[in-house]
């Protein structure tokens, strides 16, 4: 394949991961429906209270939605993606929280409650996909017609300076800035031209291709981390530098070196999120598609 065929070949892949304007729009509208009756079903009053996470409830509605994860930064591809929202719950006039005591565990059924009513009372269509407890999220499948709308839904509460205070498993809690992440990938594509979001789309493709063994936002941080110091040429000079360096970057996780830093909560490395085997079989995929991306079988990576 040569430098101007592969070129091309890695541009034509790039244009058909794109989400048209239309499906965007449509996705949009579907994600408010949502919304919109989550804030209806969260003004409803558990009367009387028969467990201390209904009076919770009773003291809480829905304001509104942040989007998070690679719908909202413009990252996800139009193979098989799931939309994040994080359901930011506000107090009712007149009550203060007791923002310590939130753990997953409240946050979590408080949601689970509502997304309940909504399937009982207004549209059998949403559908709770898996049961509590949670640990990160509630799945939802929306269905309409022939097509089905998978979301990620997260419980917070919105704290001043653009933080969020979500679940941090079932028992506990933490603090999240998505403006954060925003200014992570904007820095990103100024450097480069807006071709870090196209980068990061050519991975999630290949990611895809090979059945998803790796999480999507190790992948945005992993692009993130190298190429704030690398530059992207062609495209596949980025994913040979990408498999390398991600290698390498594996390689001093394993030294106890400190790699891709949470930016908001715990300073420490995203990978502590995920367990041992997991991060095991990240870096094994990744030393994988090194040794085919140096002897340029591209097919092998990004072909079915």
């Amino acid at each position: 394949m040569t430098e101007k065929y592969s070129q091309h070949w890695f541009e034509q892949i790039i244009d058909n991961l794109s989400i048209k304007s239309g499906k965007e729009q449509y996705l949009r509208n579907k994600v408010n429906y949502v919304k919109n009756q989550l804030i209806k079903v969260s003004e409803l009053i558990f009367n009387p209270p028969e467990t201390a996470i209904q009076e919770f409830s009773n003291t809480v509605h829905v304001q509104g939605f942040w989007y998070g994860g690679s719908f909202d930064l413009g990252v996800h591809i139009n193979k098989s993606f799931d939309i994040d929202n994080y359901i930011v719950y506000k107090e009712n006039e007149g009550i203060t929280l007791n923002l310590e005591i939130l753990d997953g565990e409240c946050l979590f059924t408080t949601l689970f409650l509502d997304l309940t009513e909504i399937h009982k009372k207004i549209n059998e269509n949403l559908v709770i996909t898996q049961d509590l407890p949670r640990t990160h999220a509630i799945p939802i499948d929306l269905h309409d017609q022939n097509k089905i709308l998978k979301m990620d839904c997260i419980p917070a509460i919105e704290l001043p300076n653009d933080y969020l205070l979500v679940p941090n498993g079932w028992n506990d809690q933490k603090k999240i800035n998505l403006k954060s992440e925003e200014r992570g990938l904007k820095k990103l594509n100024k450097k480069h031209q807006g071709n870090g979001t196209k980068l990061i789309w050519l991975l999630k493709f290949w990611n895809w291709n090979w059945q998803k063994p790796l999480k999507s936002y190790v992948i945005q941080r992993l692009v993130e981390e190298i190429f704030l110091d690398h530059e992207i040429e062609t495209w596949k000079g980025a994913v040979k530098t990408f498999f390398k360096e991600s290698v390498n970057l594996f390689e001093e996780h394993y030294k106890d070196e400190l790699i891709l830093r949470d930016r908001v909560y715990t300073q420490e490395s995203i990978l502590l999120d995920y367990d041992e085997k997991l991060v095991k079989k990240f870096n094994g995929t990744l030393r994988h598609a090194n040794n085919l991306s140096r002897k340029n079988q591209w097919e092998k990576l990004f072909s079915k």
